[in-house]
């Protein structure tokens, strides 16, 4: 847990209320040295005692709004977790790799 990242996310205003308990969730698992986050499906459901289909929706809506942003890296066994990255997380790793 990084506790950047859930005062980062208490403070945004995604799209709609119950996004941010997905927001939170990301929050929650996200790795401050990698500057990521990749909690399962599964594991965001246990977070938020939601159901697989609305998890999905809230990500994308998330992803639309620029709160959340996709690699494009994949991890876990069968490879299908992705790998989320917050625009702060963003910034700092342009800001280490001009």
């Amino acid at each position: 847990m990084s506790r950047v990242a859930t005062d980062w996310a208490a403070k945004q205003r995604p799209p709609q209320a119950m996004d941010k308990l997905v927001l939170w969730a990301l929050a929650d698992a996200h790795n401050r040295e990698k500057g990521c986050a990749y909690p399962s499906i599964a594991a965001v459901e246990e977070f938020t005692g939601w159901r697989r289909r609305a998890i999905v929706d809230s990500l994308a809506r998330l992803a639309d709004a620029g709160l959340i942003i996709d690699t494009g890296d994949r991890i876990g066994r069968t490879r299908q977790v992705k790998v989320w990255r917050f625009p702060f997380d963003a910034e700092r790793v342009r800001d280490m790799h001009p």
